[in-house]
């Protein structure tokens, strides 16, 4: 089972531009500045966002869908096919994931930090995703697991 978003209906697609546009006034966009330390409440929201498009897009083997998440600077650096290499050997968890949940989100320098609990047939995984920030604009620099559950054997 793996989780994923509900398609927004027009009436509640509208509900939400308006809010969005409303809650905008007066107030300065979500990464116009970043502060070191936990993340503010529309600033993990975006995060998840973010992550969860690329993630429901490996698990979809979109591969092309999956690489436009990434930062520019990873993408200078890495071609989507060696991406694409990377993903389906060092992360097949991500593609066979179960499900997903956020924890901490947190901001250090000019990067945001996210850990997520990747949930899959062998065990959970936690792993930490790396993201910059250029022009107001997310992209994942990076992730690494840096946890696995006890019960999946090595």
């Amino acid at each position: 089972m793996r989780l994923t978003h509900k398609p927004l209906n027009f009436v509640n697609l509208l509900v939400l531009i308006t809010t969005l546009a409303l809650s905008g006034c007066g107030r300065s966009a979500p990464f116009s500045e970043l502060i070191a330390g936990n993340c503010t409440q529309s600033q993990q929201l975006l995060t998840k966002d973010h992550i969860s498009g690329q993630i429901d897009a490996i698990a979809d083997q979109n591969w092309q869908k999956a690489y436009s998440f990434a930062a520019k600077s990873f993408q200078d650096s890495i071609s989507l096919e060696r991406f694409t290499q990377i993903i389906a050997k060092e992360y097949f968890l991500l593609i066979s994931n179960q499900g997903y949940t956020f924890g901490r989100c947190e901001i250090k320098g000019d990067e945001i930090t996210q850990e997520v609990l990747i949930k899959s047939k062998k065990g959970n995984f936690q792993m930490q995703y790396r993201l910059s920030v250029v022009d107001k604009k997310l992209g994942v620099i990076a992730a690494a697991v840096t946890k696995i559950s006890e019960d999946v054997a090595t």
